[in-house]
């Protein structure tokens, strides 16, 4: 069976790149597009003009889909479309149950449908596969021009933590990376070196590489593992000191995507909802995947 990529669509602009994205996808996958337009909740309104009022919304839905499928078979893609009712980030989550990917806009408009946007982290803290988020305004041209000169241009950047080769995020972004033909790049993060200057810089290096050495021994391990599964995939390892939302945001913005879990462990702790994966979602600059911390088989 096919590989399905499921787009959420509002045809607002960031739905439209959105869009945009899911049919290059589909296409690497050599899948199939489901285009999801959800129309929200039932509104109270006078008994008299429900039926108009319901057969306009799904008639604007409608529209909607038909554009986006229009879109889709003109770049040569399978595809498919439903229109939905009911809350978004809930028809998102059981659209994407046994979905290769689900691609959403950071943002939508508002609307008779809602705002697609207010339902992404939603959607990506509790859909069952991959949940890949694109910025607001996010150029590709432009992006590009901006990565061929950063550090990690060409490459996929994954988040390292605790759980090492077993982080699912670190298993998806080595697949991506590799069906792609990108680079991927592990990184992980320590805390800043609280401790006062010892007037030696010998010292001071010591003590920097003692607080640093387990994380480059994890990222290094996972480095070779990761080289085990794919052997002609370009794998880099990378630890950095500070914030790890700050870096990971920096990371992006050369980066081709960022791959974080919905959940972490050590650096990474916390649900999706928690500190560094709702600051690289809001923050960053590029694309950003979220992997479900376990997945049904």
């Amino acid at each position: 069976m096919a590989e399905q990529v499921v787009v959420g669509y509002d045809g607002s602009g960031n739905s439209e790149r959105a869009l945009d994205w899911a049919i290059q996808e589909t296409g690497a996958l050599a899948g199939e597009l489901k285009v999801v337009v959800a129309m929200g909740r039932p509104v109270a309104v006078d008994p008299s003009l429900y039926g108009p009022f319901l057969e306009a919304i799904e008639e604007e839905a409608d529209k909607v889909a038909a554009a986006a499928v229009s879109r889709a078979r003109d770049a040569g893609v399978p595809v498919a479309a439903v229109v939905e009712r009911g809350d978004a980030a809930g028809v998102l989550v059981h659209e994407s149950e046994g979905a290769a990917a689900l691609v959403l806009g950071r943002r939508g408009r508002r609307g008779v449908r809602g705002r697609l946007g207010s339902v992404t982290a939603a959607a990506a803290a509790h859909a069952k596969c991959p949940v890949i988020v694109l910025p607001d305004r996010w150029d590709p041209q432009a992006r590009t021009g901006r990565g061929a000169v950063g550090a990690f241009a060409g490459r996929v950047v994954v988040g390292v933590d605790r759980l090492g080769r077993d982080n699912p995020a670190v298993r998806a972004a080595g697949r991506y990376a590799a069906r792609h033909g990108e680079g991927l790049a592990l990184i992980s993060v320590v805390p800043e070196a609280l401790t006062m200057p010892t007037g030696s810089a010998d010292l001071d290096r010591a003590v920097r590489e003692q607080l640093t050495e387990p994380a480059r021994s994890l990222v290094d391990q996972v480095a070779e593992s990761v080289r085990e599964d794919h052997p002609d995939l370009d794998v880099e390892a990378y630890v950095f000191s500070g914030l790890p939302a700050d870096q990971l945001v920096r990371a992006g913005r050369s980066a081709e995507l960022v791959v974080l879990g919905s959940r972490g462990y050590g650096g990474f702790r916390g649900l999706l909802m928690g500190s560094v994966s709702q600051a690289v979602l809001a923050e960053g600059e590029g694309p950003v995947m979220v992997v479900p911390a376990r997945r049904k088989s």
